[in-house]
């Protein structure tokens, strides 16, 4: 490492740390002296002293470099290192070496100098709107581990006066931070704290770099590994990746939404844009664990009792002893989790089916249990990650369910979460048990993150539903052409929902009772301007049995529109496309859909929906899935005043 002399402000290279020295912490500002700049400062000096000048090279470094060289010097301390002109960043094994060992020099310093630009002397950080709490220094990334792992910090202000050190203000610092005060002061190991809890410490803090949003953390997690400069977010994915390798903590991956007994929901069979379709095992971003509560992770026989227990809880078969491939695995067989090209390969205790009713269906899903409580002194109740099933029989998982929370006032917009974990508690109040529910241990592969799902394995073959006569169901996927979406804009109608305009991005159709529904509010009047579309496969049906039903206005609350029972004769309006002869609902469709399709009409003379679909000419090989183009065109006098205000808009 390259400390500077305090007194001169020279650059002297140590292989091993001194006994005794200081370090800085800092936010950066838009000029700060590199290595290369205070090595140029050096050679000029260096050749004044030979002309007789005998200049001082601290005296013509920056300001801050000579202020924190002369308030150390002070203090006694003959060596000091600072991020800006300590590392030599043209080097990339130096820069990779130093931010590896940034941890182990912070904690290893005699005193670490907090120097706070924005906050002045003669401030009162303890004051509820002080500018010690407003401080730039706690929101940025590096500043967590700078904060944690020196013996002392002391905080200074933007001229150098001293506001106290982290054993003044243990309990302001753990308020502004949500660092344990424990932590702080080292009356408890930071290796003690959760994953998921050190990972919300650092949720809402900043960094120039994306990549120092995991590199930063390192050593919080006591992590080793190569820095990448332009990798982007797969830095915080390969920090995850470390983690899971060196640590049993399964608080890692409890991130995000957790499912709630006792909430008005609904499960998506799509998710909306600003979401991800395919959630993973491991977070995007330290953002991602915001909001996670306390968890601890807790002792492995803790779960073989649960894992023995859920049988006679749920009225479930008795646990299997073999995994997929048949070896014997019992109660206390350990989770593990090992990383592939297809994803992570878990070993887990899994309750499965499990199914979710909602308005619409049922939705099959499976229960991962882990290792983790909501108290260490109360193991109870267990959690359990959802596990949504890949489409085909490779055992592939992604996790989460996409929810649509309702609201008791129906003007008010419904919201969207999704949940990717339960308490085992709760497990009763949001499922369904069935018959064949079993609990058992599992080798699965879990999506890593959202950008897997291009690279799980296609299906081998689709589970087909089959009609009253017994003939496979047709499967779909449903698609939204954007010139459509871009029509209804237009017209002033937006939505939440995600609209796939492309097959790959499209969920499919695939069993009965599966409805995708899709509402549209008016920007002008978003409480009473709405309609719902609702498209099913029905069962009732053997040739194109798809059923269409649209809510208007008023009529948005749940109704037997949104529920498709079994039926000798479907008496809903289906949607026809060309190549179809059906006739039984000839009286709602009429000419005046895309090309010669028909188009299926909804409303009155006030709103009017009119729905039509064109069926694709290609079928998705080797699912054998067809592919359905849904178009929608608006009418109605209501309609045609709410498109004239948003042209004079």
């Amino acid at each position: 490492m390259w400390l500077l002399r305090t007194d001169r402000a020279e650059l002297v290279h140590f292989n091993e740390p001194p006994p005794k020295y200081a370090i800085l912490s800092h936010v950066w500002g838009q000029e700060e002296q590199s290595f290369q700049d205070l090595q140029v400062l050096l050679a000029e000096c260096h050749r004044a002293d030979r002309d007789g000048s005998g200049k001082n090279p601290r005296s013509q470094a920056s300001a801050k470099v000579r202020a924190c060289c002369m308030y150390a010097e002070a203090d006694g301390y003959d060596w000091l290192w600072e991020d800006t002109c300590c590392i030599d960043k043209t080097s990339s094994a130096e820069l990779s070496e130093a931010i590896n060992s940034m941890y182990t020099w912070y904690s290893s310093a005699s005193v670490c100098y907090a120097y706070l630009a924005d906050v002045p002397a003669d401030d009162d950080p303890a004051a509820p709107d002080s500018a010690f709490r407003r401080s730039a220094w706690f929101g940025r990334s590096w500043t967590l581990q700078e904060l944690i792992a020196p013996q002392d910090v002391l905080f200074l202000s933007k001229d150098w006066q001293a506001l106290g050190n982290k054993y003044l203000w243990p309990g302001l610092l753990e308020e502004i931070t949500g660092v344990d005060a424990d932590v702080l002061t080292f009356l408890r190991p930071l290796s003690s704290i959760p994953i998921s809890t050190r990972m919300r410490w650092a949720s809402g803090r900043q960094a120039t770099r994306i990549e120092d949003e995991a590199y930063s953390l390192m050593g919080i997690f006591q992590i080793n590994m190569p820095t990448i400069y332009g990798e982007g977010r797969r830095a915080f994915r390969r920090l995850q990746e470390e983690i899971m390798r060196q640590t049993p903590d399964q608080t890692l991956f409890l991130w995000g939404g957790l499912l709630r007994p006792g909430v008005c929901q609904d499960c998506f069979m799509q998710v909306p844009s600003h979401l991800t379709d395919h959630q993973g095992l491991l977070a995007d971003a330290p953002s991602d664990f915001a909001n996670v509560p306390d968890l601890v992770p807790i002792p492995y026989e803790h779960m073989s009792r649960a894992f023995s227990s859920f049988s006679t809880n749920f009225g479930v078969q008795p646990p299997d002893t073999k995994d997929g491939s048949g070896k014997l695995m019992t109660s206390t067989t350990l989770p593990e989790f090992t990383v592939t090209s297809h994803g992570i390969r878990a070993r887990l205790p899994v309750i499965e089916p499990v199914y979710m009713p909602t308005s619409h269906t049922s939705t099959r899903y499976a229960l991962a249990l882990l290792a983790c409580a909501q108290s260490a002194r109360n193991v109870c109740p267990y959690i359990a990650l959802l596990l949504r099933p890949h489409p085909g029989n490779a055992p592939v998982y992604h996790i989460g369910l996409a929810m649509r929370h309702m609201h008791t006032c129906l003007a008010s917009p419904s919201s969207i979460s999704v949940a990717r974990y339960t308490l085992a508690t709760s497990i009763s109040h949001s499922t369904t048990i069935h018959p064949e529910t079993r609990v058992y241990w599992k080798e699965l592969y879990i999506t890593s993150c959202s950008s897997d799902a291009a690279f799980l394995p296609t299906p081998r073959r689709l589970s087909f539903a089959h009609s009253p006569t017994g003939r496979p169901l047709m499967q779909y996927y449903v698609i939204f052409p954007p010139h459509v979406v871009s029509r209804l804009r237009r017209a002033g109608f937006e939505t939440d929902d995600w609209l796939p305009s492309r097959p790959h991005e499209a969920r499919v159709l695939d069993r009965p009772h599966a409805v995708f529904a899709f509402t549209f509010s008016h920007v002008l009047a978003p409480g009473t301007e709405r309609f719902r579309i609702s498209v099913g496969l029905c069962p009732t049906r053997d040739d194109h049995g798809l059923w269409a039903a649209v809510d208007i206005a008023s009529h948005m609350g749940r109704s037997d529109a949104d529920v498709h029972h079994y039926a000798p004769h479907c008496d809903r309006p289906h949607l026809v496309w060309a190549d179809d002869d059906s006739s039984d609902n000839a009286e709602t469709t009429k000419k005046g859909g895309v090309g010669n399709v028909p188009a299926t009409e909804f409303g009155d003379g006030k709103r009017k929906v009119h729905l039509s679909v064109g069926r694709s000419d290609r079928t998705f090989r080797p699912t054998n899935v067809a592919l359905l183009i849904v178009h929608i065109e608006l009418g109605g006098l209501v309609y045609e005043q709410l498109r004239e205000r948003m042209v004079g808009t």
